[in-house]
């Protein structure tokens, strides 16, 4: 009788210790489930991965891309992200920061988000620029999340160009030459920009220099609108202090 009691304990035992891994090994089951999905919203992922618009992004050019080309190449790689993530992406040129010292502003790709500072797709994006040297299509980026401004939004030129005499036929405006030709010599000859020179840069852009002091010469930075055949056209004035040498 003695030994029927031990077997039939020792079976309960063994039955028990059984119970009690599968409990176990369900709870380590459970708490890695868990685990994982706490941790997922901190793992950063490639915003630009498994988008077909974003292979745009690997292409290699004999000749750099100018700002106009690289963002009209890369925006629909970014609408596309922004779709993902429910957020507006908008990809254009623009001034990375201010000018210092009678040297120009930098200039590069400004990359406009209403994403939230600090949230998922905010960091992953930050991660996948960082990832290329935060650079798109071999130019410097720079993200501006919600309510961010680039700097030097609208240049100081703006004013002078109202003050210029044009004839009623409206010039067609195509490329930064066309701007120079038809402005250029208006604005050497305004005494309140002191521009010794002003030329034709890549894409929409030109350069000046000026004799004005530094803090003018960061005003001269910024964009310009012009009426041109197909309507408004918006040019990237680049200022130079009269102690640099233009490019």
């Amino acid at each position: 009788m003695n030994k029927i009691l031990l077997a039939f304990a020792a079976a309960t035992l063994a039955v028990s210790a059984s119970a009690q891994s599968e409990i176990l090994a369900l709870r380590a089951r459970a708490f890695e489930a868990q685990a994982a999905e706490d941790v997922q919203p901190f793992i950063l992922e490639d915003s630009f991965a498994g988008v077909g618009e974003c292979g745009i992004l690997d292409i290699k050019a004999i000749r750099a891309w100018t700002l106009d080309e690289a963002a009209d190449m890369a925006n629909p790689c970014l609408k596309a992200v922004g779709a993902k993530v429910s957020a507006t992406m908008v990809l254009q040129g623009g001034f990375l920061a201010a000018s210092t010292e009678g040297r120009p502003a930098q200039t590069g790709l400004i990359l406009k988000t209403d994403l939230i500072p600090g949230s998922k797709p905010h960091r992953d994006l930050v991660a996948s620029l960082a990832r290329r040297r935060n650079e798109i299509l071999g130019h410097q980026v720079r993200l501006l999340t919600r309510g961010e401004v680039a700097p030097a939004a609208v240049s100081a030129v703006q004013a002078a160009l109202r003050q210029c005499i044009m004839t009623t036929v409206v010039r067609d405006i195509q490329t930064s030459e066309d701007f120079v030709k038809i402005y250029g010599r208006c604005l050497v000859r305004n005494a309140d920009l002191k521009i010794d020179e002003i030329r034709p840069g890549a894409g929409m852009t030109v350069t000046l220099k000026t004799e004005q002091t530094q803090k003018d010469v960061e005003a001269l930075n910024g964009f310009v609108t012009v009426n041109a055949g197909k309507g408004p056209v918006q040019i990237m004035v680049v200022a130079y202090g009269a102690q640099v040498a233009m490019p």
